[in-house]
């Protein structure tokens, strides 16, 4: 849920995916800058209940200080803005001062705090299904996310976050709520314990602990470039008794159509994050952005068409926004700015700005 001290995860990375739901996430300031990322409101009331509950702290005068509305706690799919519960975590560990207290929150986790991803995950036939299921739904928990993709190699499946370049990595209390909470979900479905063979995390080597260990109980890698979890064939394709096929598809697609109502171009905007994130790398190009968002190229020209925008479109109206907002701070070159939306050199920004514009960089900065 937001990118304080520990944002908060839940279920936003599948560990990770998961931490962005409890924490911050993956998103990057440009990315604040253009959009207002949501979470589900249930992040904030299940911090509240680890504060209460597990701290003595009453979490109402948090809430107080941040507005945030806790009529909409009980209110399934209600969702918050992303800082309000960012701020939130941010305040709650230092309320508590337990560096672990992500641990507390993840622990209290259920399905039913994740709305219809919870249900779906419940009447997976496999916990790869549940897992998969995580990797498509997990806008459900927060509309700012990484990539978070399960792949089958030989007797393995990897479940693996990939960080864009420029984007801020979770917070340590977040991932580590979301940690705790993907295990639990993992427990509860399986009616088993299943645990990875192997874990590689990107949190520093410094943090290592028995905590880790205990919770993942395998080998644990630290410091790493991905969050990876390695996990055998056997535990992810066993079937699980509480399948309901019907209840599966039927959550598919109410997850599907919420995802849809939380903007009503979801392609679309998906591509402007993703391009706000990689102009600066210089790796904005269609077929990259296609396959950070695991499409193919065709698909996703298909999709935006069906939602009346192209992807130059969609470049052009994300390089306008960054750049007008930059020159409005007023804190960074021209050259800089050129280079931070993905232009080679300068004199292009300039023309390109004065094509959306009808005036120079230098003027609309003046003027600003």
């Amino acid at each position: 849920m937001g990118s304080g001290p520990n944002a908060p995860s839940i279920m936003q990375t599948a560990s990770t995916r998961i931490s962005l739901f409890w924490s911050r996430g993956s998103g990057s300031i440009a990315v604040d800058m253009l959009y207002e990322p949501t979470t589900l409101a249930s992040v904030a009331r299940v911090i509240g209940e680890s504060l209460e509950g597990d701290y003595g702290i009453d979490p109402g005068p948090l809430f107080a200080d941040l507005n945030i509305d806790t009529g909409k706690f009980l209110r399934p799919g209600a969702r918050a803005p992303f800082t309000k519960t960012d701020e939130l975590w941010r305040k709650a560990i230092a309320a508590t001062n337990d560096p672990w207290f992500g641990f507390s929150v993840g622990a209290r986790a259920k399905p039913g705090d994740f709305f219809v991803l919870g249900h779906a995950w419940m009447a997976s036939a496999t916990l790869g299904g549940a897992l998969g299921r995580l990797c498509r739904y997990s806008h459900v928990i927060i509309t700012q996310s990484g990539d978070l993709v399960l792949e089958k190699h030989g007797d393995s499946y990897t479940l693996v976050e990939t960080y864009p370049e420029d984007a801020a990595k979770p917070q340590k209390g977040a991932r580590d709520a979301g940690f705790v909470a993907l295990l639990k979900l993992c427990d509860i479905v399986t009616q088993d314990i299943v645990r990875p063979t192997s874990v590689s995390l990107t949190i520093a080597s410094e943090h290592a602990s028995t905590r880790y260990d205990e919770l993942f109980q395998c080998p644990v890698t630290y410091g790493c470039e991905k969050d990876i979890w390695h996990f055998d064939a056997s535990d992810l394709e066993r079937p699980l008794s509480g399948s309901i096929p019907e209840v599966a598809e039927a959550t598919d697609r109410i997850a599907e159509n919420y995802i849809e109502s939380l903007d009503s171009s979801t392609v679309a905007t998906a591509v402007s994050r993703m391009l706000v994130q990689t102009l600066p790398s210089g790796k904005s190009d269609q077929d990259t952005v296609a396959s950070r968002l695991h499409r193919s190229r065709s698909t996703l020209q298909r999709q935006l068409s069906a939602e009346g925008t192209s992807y130059r479109d969609i470049l052009e109206a994300t390089r306008k926004a960054l750049a007008t907002r930059y020159l409005k701070e007023g804190d960074r070159s021209q050259a800089q700015i050129a280079f931070m939306i993905g232009f080679a050199d300068q004199s292009n920004f300039a023309r390109a700005f004065k094509r959306w514009t009808g005036v120079s960089p230098g003027e609309y900065e003046k003027a600003a």
